[in-house]
């Protein structure tokens, strides 16, 4: 769970805190600090950061001054350097009111728990916002596994109108650990009416009407899942990518299949700094007729993430390997670093560059489409009034350059356009719908070896999809995708590289 510091501040708490810590300040200081707690009160987090930091740099003893930078810190999910200013403030003031709190509440959503624990003690012994403390260490007991000792925590925070509903939520899981639901009932029903907006008040509600099914906790360490789909594909062709399609990869033929998935995720590292997920994915599919075309699938990977302030950012690596009609056809690496800026919660804009790698094990496609393709994309994430409903938009420049430079390797060297655009929306709280439309224009970079002419490649892509949630385990969906491939390759007014292929799935998937 990443938490956000969910402190209060008073007009009166301001005036307290400047009436002790001034007179150490220089006047320069001074006015810089005032000015900052302006933007600050406002939520303009990076404006009163610059402020506040003037403040420190005029005056290194002003307490407040690296107190208030320590707390924009925080709200920018700058967590280290969050505890490392307050840490600084009672250096300078050990008695600043709330400091040892707010240095509590940094330790703890910076993951360094036995160090949030201690202090939030200490804060507790001061006497200031006992609840919050409370509340704080409840969260801390429960993350250290000690349960009877958080429950009693969130059980006192429950005194707090404004805490009750968060309290009881916590204090629900940790009944659920021990085995009693009928009192976690009783707390979640509290939760579901004090805060029926909220992501928990919503998993408190779903909890009652499901009739006892576990809320949601912390996320574990590992899941499974297991799928099964019914395919009808009007046009098979060979491999998971239509820039394989030439004159051997498309069938003409219509087929159904039955496509088998399986796979899980591991955390390795899931702190409220650094994630590191590796995950592993099977799929099979099994063509009623069309066996050749059987396609079977194995994907491993591994990502590591972070977080900055209003940036998250990661890298994703994966190693995938197919197999065609059960025989070896084709390996390949990934690599994609990505940045995401959070725009205000509501909007997101997300830049990655993808290296891939292809290696073919068989003729004809060894060597000539053995391949290293750079992609560079942005896409645009609009939430809509709604968590769930989101609008999304993108664009990606690629270039594959083959390895051979023999003239079947250059004649499926090319530069890439992709356009993109899609919309999530929700139907209830079970049923959801999405839809997403692709436009790809790829350029050729040679003379096709075949037809004396440069290949211009023009592919749209429609998908829709409905999907229902039965419960924490099961869920259904069934999609249609549409592709409609254009090429200038003809000959005699036949094209050899144009084709049109529609897709409907439907099936099931498991998760544990």
């Amino acid at each position: 769970m990443r938490l956000r510091v969910i402190r209060r501040f008073l007009v009166s708490g301001i005036v307290v805190l400047a009436l002790s810590a001034a007179a150490r300040a220089n006047v320069r200081s001074q006015a810089l600090y005032a000015r900052g707690l302006i933007p600050f009160n406002a939520g303009r987090w990076a404006e009163s950061f610059q402020l506040f930091n003037q403040a420190v740099e005029a005056d290194a003893n002003d307490a407040l001054a690296w107190y208030y930078r320590g707390l924009t810190s925080a709200r920018q999910g700058m967590t280290d350097e969050a505890a490392h200013d307050i840490e600084k403030a009672l250096q300078i003031s050990p008695n600043l009111p709330h400091a040892t709190l707010d240095l509590g509440i940094a330790y703890f959503s910076a993951g360094k728990h036995a160090d949030a624990k201690r202090t939030l003690q200490k804060a507790a012994e001061q006497g200031y916002e006992p609840r919050t403390v409370a509340f704080f260490l409840g969260l801390v007991s429960y993350r250290l596994g000690e349960d009877s000792e958080a429950a009693n925590y969130f059980k006192d925070a429950k005194a707090d109108p404004e805490l009750r509903g968060a309290a009881q939520y916590y204090l629900a899981l940790v009944e659920v650990k021990q085995g009693d639901t009928e009192a976690a009932r009783s707390e979640l029903a509290g939760t579901a009416h004090d805060l029926s907006q909220s992501e928990i008040g919503r998993a408190a509600q779903d909890y009652i009407a499901n009739g006892g099914a576990a809320p949601t906790r912390p996320a574990t360490r590992w899941s499974l899942y297991g799928d099964l789909h019914f395919e009808y594909d009007s046009n098979v062709t060979i491999g998971p990518s239509s820039t394989f399609a030439n004159t051997r990869d498309i069938s003409g033929r219509s087929d159904e299949r039955v496509v088998i998935g399986a796979g899980g995720r591991y955390s390795f590292l899931d702190s409220d700094v650094w994630s590191l997920v590796g995950t592993y994915d099977f799929s099979q599919s099994v063509h009623f007729d069309l066996t050749q075309y059987d396609l079977q699938g194995h994907r491993l990977g591994l990502e590591l993430a972070s977080h900055r302030g209003i940036l998250r950012y990661g890298i994703a690596g994966n190693y995938d390997f197919f197999a065609l009609n059960y025989q070896s056809f084709y390996q390949e690496g990934l690599a994609t670093p990505w940045l995401t800026f959070d725009e205000g919660g509501v909007a997101a804009t997300q830049l990655y560059y993808r290296l891939r790698g292809r290696d073919f094990f068989r003729a004809p496609y060894d060597p000539g489409r053995d391949a290293i393709n750079h992609a560079f994309g942005l896409r645009q994430f609009l939430e809509l009034g709604d968590p769930e409903r989101v609008l999304f938009a993108g664009y990606q420049f690629d270039i594959e350059d083959t390895v051979s430079n023999g003239p079947q390797g250059k004649t499926f060297q090319y530069e890439g356009h992709q356009f993109e655009v899609g919309l999530m929306l929700p139907i209830s709280d079970s049923a959801h719908s999405d839809a997403a439309y692709l436009f790809r224009h790829d350029d050729y970079d040679s003379v096709n070896s075949g037809f004396g002419k440069k290949r211009r490649d023009d592919e749209h892509q429609v998908v829709v999809g409905l999907g229902y949630t039965l419960n924490a385990n099961w869920a259904f969906d069934v999609h249609y995708i549409g592709t409609f491939n254009d090429s200038n390759i003809r000959q005699q007014s036949v094209s050899f590289f144009d084709y049109d292929r529609h897709i409907v799935s439907f099936g099931a998937r498991f998760t544990y």
